[in-house]
């Protein structure tokens, strides 16, 4: 992730179909790059950015989304120096931290492996023993991030350890799957050929916009987030455009 950031406003001309409500009140959206969830250069930013976007727009509102670290991102809205952000992960201390919408995506968390590699895997027991590439500062798994019997080793990117595992200098790489499958994809080719993920996956998390608890009314920011993802998700458009932006559950 960058250190620097900037931001983009997005247009309400591209998305038409606006309830009644605020009109035209502007909402500060932070996020990182995380393809292909978010990303400066990404088709619209990224499919949970044209998620986000859409939903708020359908409610009436104006958004401006700003890139920066994740760390940045959480003490921004945290302090109340942006509105909301978004893709958070859903934990008992962010819901106190944050108020949290409903969920519009999931991210699988899997490991992957080497093709030719026969690494059988029914719980992290059955790792013991394998070199296993972790990003420096991610949150896995409670209990992977509290295995202490496992061989952990730290690099500072996702893409990084694909490139070691390719290498076999780690058997494993804990990795979202839709960010492995872009990476894969768009800068390193060789490893679709060579690399799969391990089923089952480590563990499936819900994908949510984190609304800060300093916000004026934000309980009704959240409401009206909501009630325009509901209308999203049963006329089509939210698996309209995750299909068109490639992305599929395992």
């Amino acid at each position: 992730m960058r250190s620097c950031f900037f931001i983009v406003i997005l247009s309400s001309a591209l998305f038409s179909c606006v309830l009644p409500g605020q009109a035209g009140e502007r909402i500060s959206l932070a996020t990182l790059d995380w393809a292909p969830y978010a990303g400066k250069d990404l088709p619209n930013l990224g499919f949970t950015s044209e998620i986000v976007t859409r939903a708020f727009e359908h409610a009436g509102y104006r958004v401006d989304i700003a890139f920066m670290p994740w760390a940045r991102v959480l003490r921004r809205v945290a302090r109340g120096d942006a509105d909301a952000m978004y893709p958070a992960y859903r934990s008992t201390e962010r819901a106190r931290v944050f108020a949290l919408s409903d969920p519009f995506a999931q991210s699988f968390l899997v490991f992957y492996k080497r093709v030719d590699d026969d690494i059988a895997y029914t719980g992290l027991r059955n790792l013991e023993g394998y070199r296993i590439g972790v990003v420096r500062g991610y949150v896995n798994s409670p209990a992977f991030d509290q295995a202490e019997y496992l061989l952990k080793e730290s690099t500072d990117s996702d893409e990084s350890n694909l490139r070691k595992l390719l290498k076999g200098r780690i058997d494993l790489a804990v990795i979202d799957l839709y960010t492995a499958r872009h990476l894969l994809e768009n800068r390193i080719p060789k490893g679709l050929v060579h690399l799969e993920p391990l089923e089952p996956p480590l563990e499936v998390k819900t994908l949510h916009l984190a609304v800060s608890r300093r916000l004026p009314g934000y309980r009704a920011v959240v409401a009206d987030f909501n009630r325009a993802l509901s209308r999203l998700s049963s006329d089509g458009t939210l698996e309209e455009i995750k299909t068109r932006q490639g992305i599929h559950a395992p």
